[in-house]
């Protein structure tokens, strides 16, 4: 291994502090040790790093691109540090969760509020991901239990359907289509649209049915993220089709599409490792949140 992590610190903290006076202090050692470890990296990675301008080093392209990617072992390297801290606590003190940025605030963040006042001491790790990155979170056990907005298809993952939805036109209150109580895809063929890219989920759902309505939106701007879409219309950006998830508390006119597209929220994890004992009563706090909202299925049976 030629690029060791001692390396990988030593330059990330001259990247940062654009200095090797700076760095040595951040690193508290010398600034001759910097400058040689510096000079060390760049004969054994065969590349010019820096250059020397009045004083300070000056990244170069390379240096820039190594970056990167060192910034992203470093942050991993942050991640296992704080799981040791919480091993040293007791296993059961950690919980590492992820979710589809639409549960974010109406499901999942009230069920950690309440998870938080019953275990005070528990240390949760919270992240919202595309759909398609949780195989991998759960797979390298980055997260141990998922909540998507639609089941995530792998045969080494778990899906548990614990909450119903569906689309919605969301549009300003002053909207033409407000005053309709419900919408057809139809209706917004000549509105300026704000729709998901067609390559994730929720897009793809959307574009199945418009092609089963013989309907043809064109976006004007394509999204990742529910948010995303709902504030290019409280923006001004005409309206948008989104998931009933992310809508919760929204000022926007939200009405019912009449060609239905329903979802389904999943409980997403490992086969190989069943939720620990704090993962299921996460659970159970995100069911009674969906409960609260009526829309949770009956009878989910928790592992």
């Amino acid at each position: 291994m030629r690029f060791k992590l001692r390396h990988m610190e030593v330059f990330r903290a001259v990247m940062l502090t654009g200095s090797i006076n700076s760095a040595s202090k951040l690193l508290f050692v010398s600034q001759p040790a910097v400058s040689k470890l510096v000079s060390h990296i760049e004969t054994t990675l065969g590349l010019r790093l820096f250059e020397r301008t009045k004083g300070r080093l000056v990244p170069t392209a390379e240096a820039h691109s190594l970056f990167r990617e060192v910034e992203q072992v470093y942050q991993a390297a942050m991640r296992v540090d704080d799981f040791a801290h919480a091993l040293a606590l007791g296993p059961a003190s950690l919980l590492r969760v992820s979710c589809s940025a639409s549960l974010a605030m109406s499901v999942v963040a009230p069920a950690l509020v309440e998870l938080k006042k019953e275990l005070p001491d528990l240390t949760v790790s919270w992240k919202t991901t595309l759909m398609a990155d949780m195989p991998m979170e759960l797979l390298s056990k980055e997260a141990e239990v998922a909540i998507s907005a639609m089941p995530v298809a792998h045969e080494h993952l778990h899906n548990v359907p614990f909450m119903y939805g569906h689309m919605v036109c969301a549009m300003p209150n002053h909207h033409r289509l407000a005053a309709h109580e419900s919408i057809s895809l139809a209706d917004l063929v000549s509105e300026p649209i704000v729709l998901f890219k067609r390559d994730i989920p929720f897009g793809t759902v959307i574009a199945q049915a418009c092609q089963q309505a013989g309907v043809d939106l064109k976006s004007t701007i394509d999204v990742m993220r529910s948010d995303q879409a709902l504030a290019l219309v409280e923006g001004g950006l005409g309206v948008t089709i989104v998931d009933n998830f992310a809508t919760t508390g929204s000022s926007l006119a939200i009405r019912p599409l009449r060609e239905k597209i329903e979802l389904t929220a999943n409980f997403v994890y490992s086969r190989f490792a069943p939720p620990s004992h704090n993962a299921s009563r996460f659970m159970q706090a995100v069911y009674k949140r969906a409960e609260q909202l009526e829309r949770a299925i009956p009878d989910v049976i928790f592992p």
